[in-house]
């Protein structure tokens, strides 16, 4: 196979040079102006599409290891595929090999402890609750680094040497309310449960101590708590509030608690998704790298390239000089160096152009054809560990296949490209777009045009954001709800009613339950995670963070 054809030069400014002017302003609004949280998801009932949406969003999350690090390293993406087999095809966004091997095998051992429980264990509380305890533990030791940053969020500083999580439970306690005194006491339950999972030596005793911690979460996170945090933390610069950091870190641990009743709940609905499977990954991207990026260094030239008739540039180039001040040309100099400017594949669109690919070369096989998982019902989904930045969700959104991807959060990453397109590329989907007049493929003829259609929705966010100085999220956005995505699990089975399997296909589904090794299981994840914790680099950039008015 030839090498990747490259973007045409033009293509490539006129892309870049937008997205880098509008991660500049987003710096500068979000260290100058106050941040509104985003109203939580309620606790409602889910239709089984979205429940189904929610098991692959969840199994994506416990994939996702790392916390802050550069370019967002274990970002995942799963869907499910089914062609008479289930497929669990794993992407992230910059793994090396041997750690998504390792992460197929952590994936892999979850499913099977699953797959090996009885249809009539699933009902009997007893008998789950050490399953549940089992499938909890091996999830945080294998995201221990992740998990630890929310712990020590709760624990870190304040100015006057107080941890947010003191501050929380002493102003709440002299607050002189009801709701103060509930939240006071709650909080201070988790106190030493927090100090004990963060002094813990081994990934066994961290686990151990942490479901703890998580437990008492779960037991005292309630609306009237939600509410108090949110309401301390409304109008107060969320990248400074405590309260903000609370109710951050407490949901995003409650999430992964949520995740393994997703997981138990989706084995109750959906058994043919733990009998014969498989679990696979793709490789993550290469970074590009440029030692003269194609982009311009300062905000006139930006913008002028972005046209638009010279009343029009002459009012956004006076609101750029406005922003001198805050050295809007040298965080473009800086975003565009060589040093910062390495854009990847990300891990949902790479694993859909995988699935693509894929389908693409079985019909050529004359094999069967390869569908997502219920795909009559829930159309072609890809999940991932968090909800999608801006540009991967205007790739799908102009991607002429309609395979969906979880919801965006608005957040945009610059370091963002498409996958590489190859003269050999000719997909089926990509064939009804036709050859360009200059003899260039479908493939490259699709990639252009969302590429040249998503140019016009950043230039315009960015032109918005200039003029009206607005950007769309808060700083920490990309959490996942601390609320439960489910109603009872009772109450969800029966609903799902309509889903129910056939005969055969429960059958199928619960042939041949394996046996699963699990101190086997333990020692791959705590080798991965381990290893990936050396290899985290943190260049300043945060993957919750974001801009907001100023």
């Amino acid at each position: 196979m030839s090498g990747p054809i490259p973007l045409a030069p033009s293509l490539r400014h006129r892309f870049y040079e937008p997205l880098i002017l509008l991660d500049a302003l987003k710096s500068i609004y979000r260290k100058n102006g106050g941040t509104t949280p985003p109203d939580l998801e309620s606790g409602a009932g889910k239709s089984p599409k979205e429940t189904y949406f929610c098991f692959v969003n969840k199994l994506s999350q416990i994939c996702d290891s790392q916390g802050k690090q550069a370019l967002a390293k274990t970002v995942s993406a799963i869907a499910v595929l089914d062609s008479g087999t289930i497929e669990y095809r794993l992407a992230s966004n910059l793994r090396e090999r041997w750690a998504l091997e390792g992460t197929t095998q952590y994936l892999t051992s979850i499913l099977n402890i699953l797959k090996g429980v009885e249809e009539k264990q699933l009902r009997d509380a007893a008998f789950m609750a050490p399953i549940f305890s089992d499938i909890l533990r091996r999830v945080l030791a294998f995201n221990r680094p992740r998990v630890a940053d929310y712990l020590e969020s709760l624990h870190r500083d304040r100015p006057h040497g107080t941890s947010h999580l003191a501050f929380g439970i002493k102003f709440a306690s002299t607050d002189g309310t009801d709701a103060g005194s509930g939240v006071a006491e709650a909080l201070g339950r988790l106190q030493p449960l927090l100090e004990a999972a963060r002094n813990a030596s081994d990934d066994a005793e961290f686990a151990s101590r942490t479901e703890a911690l998580l437990r008492s979460i779960n037991a005292d996170y309630e609306p009237r708590l939600d509410e108090y945090l949110k309401t301390r933390a409304r109008g107060v610069d969320e990248h400074d509030s405590p309260w903000s950091e609370i109710r951050h870190a407490l949901g995003r641990l409650l999430s992964y608690f949520i995740a393994i009743r997703v997981l138990i709940s989706a084995r109750k609905i959906w058994p043919q998704l733990f009998g014969d499977f498989i679990v696979t990954s793709i490789p993550s991207s290469i970074p590009q790298t440029f030692t003269d990026p194609p982009v311009r260094r300062s905000a006139d030239g930006i913008l002028r390239r972005m046209g638009g008739g010279k009343a029009v540039l002459a009012t956004h180039q006076k609101h750029a000089r406005s922003l001198q001040d805050h050295n809007l040309d040298e965080r473009l100099r800086t975003s565009a160096s060589p040093s910062h400017f390495h854009p990847i594949v990300h891990a949902e669109v790479n694993l859909l152009d995988s699935v693509l690919a894929s389908r693409a070369g079985a019909e050529a096989d004359g094999d069967g054809p390869l569908r997502f998982f219920n795909e009559p019902e829930f159309g072609g989904y890809i999940g991932s560990s968090k909800p999608t930045c801006m540009l991967c969700s205007q790739w799908f959104a102009a991607h002429p296949t309609g395979i969906a991807c979880r919801a965006t959060h608005g957040n945009l990453y610059y370091n963002w490209r498409a996958p590489d397109v190859f003269r050999e590329n000719l997909l089926e989907e990509e064939e009804a777009v036709g050859d360009d007049e200059d003899g260039g493929n479908p493939a490259e003829r699709l990639r252009k045009d969302i590429l040249e259609r998503m140019v016009k929705e950043v230039r315009a966010q960015a032109a918005r954001a200039l003029t009206e100085r607005w950007l769309p999220r808060g700083a920490h956005d990309s959490r996942d709800t601390p609320t439960n995505p489910l109603r009872s699990e009772s109450e969800l089975v029966r609903s799902m009613a309509a889903v129910s399997l056939d005969g055969a296909s429960v059958a199928a589904a619960r042939r041949g339950a394996a046996s699963v090794d699990l101190a086997s299981a333990r020692g791959v994840s705590d080798k991965v995670a381990r290893r990936e914790k050396r290899e985290v680099v943190d260049d300043g950039e945060d993957e919750d963070e974001g801009g907001a008015k100023l």
